[in-house]
């Protein structure tokens, strides 16, 4: 069956030389499918039709910034956008725990890119008045109820076909962490992302193979713009369901420095 996913990104940036290969995976699932092995490709984004709630969502705690790693530890100098020895370092977290704010240059753009796609890869975030309000705080508004109305209605479909109320029951399991990147085009007005990482999902205790847990390995594409002082999310879509980790292609993917701690 049609595969579903996002995940929820931590704060990425990118430093020294990209590569034109790799990513942070956004959070992924899928509907289980007659004992497949697992598809870890995110869903594009495509219009539908839904209300955005009155209320806003209590804000969440951030998660742990992600940044690419630097080519050497010392000696690098001062990111001229931000003023860091860490390029592309966002500026503050917003109410709903996402980095924000990134200097406006390629190690920025990877950073936003990374975080932004960070944010599916929680249940928490997944709630649907929760999601319409985040993704309101970092994409551009005729994007915004695009991505977060794609996301509701998978959400949708997978509690059908996992036989649970809702993502959000205590047993279903949705866990996506980012591990690599790479960058497939940039301007000072654009930049086009890959992530690369895994995701694991399912139901806890289940005995059934196609419905317990599994994890896999998996791309996703993001697509952002220069917008009002910050890079603002336009466009995601998934990418191919690879590399594993164990395959030699992963050797492609440039690596994300952890920048302080969720919770």
């Amino acid at each position: 069956m049609e595969s579903v996913a996002r995940r929820l990104i931590i704060i990425i940036v990118a430093t020294g030389a990209v590569s034109v290969i790799g990513g942070v995976v956004i959070g992924r699932y899928v509907i289980p499918d007659k004992g497949a092995s697992p598809d870890t490709a995110s869903v594009a984004p495509a219009p539908a039709p839904s209300t955005a709630p009155a209320t806003s969502p209590a804000a969440i705690s951030p998660t742990p910034t992600l940044v690419p790693k630097p080519d050497s530890a010392e000696g690098k100098p001062l990111d001229s956008a931000s003023g860091s020895q860490v390029p592309g370092l966002p500026a503050r977290i917003n109410e709903f725990g996402i980095p924000v704010g990134y200097p406006h240059t390629e190690a920025g753009a990877v950073s936003a890119c990374a975080n932004y796609d960070a944010i599916t890869g929680t249940l928490r975030n997944r709630e649907p008045s929760r999601i319409r309000k985040m993704y309101e705080s970092i994409a551009l508004p005729e994007s915004s109820k695009r991505i977060a109305d794609l996301i509701i209605k998978n959400d949708e479909d997978s509690a059908k076909a996992y036989d649970v109320p809702s993502i959000q029951s205590p047993n279903f399991s949705l866990i996506g962490r980012g591990t690599g990147y790479a960058v497939r085009s940039y301007n000072e007005n654009e930049a086009n992302v890959t992530i690369w990482g895994t995701i694991a999902f399912g139901i806890y205790g289940n005995p059934n193979p196609n419905l317990a847990p599994r994890q896999g390995w998996g791309t996703d594409f993001c697509q952002i713009v220069w917008n009002e002082g910050d890079w603002k999310l336009k466009d995601a879509s998934d990418g191919p369901a690879q590399p594993d980790i164990t395959e030699r292609a992963a050797e492609g993917f440039k690596e994300f420095l952890l920048v302080g701690a969720g919770t």
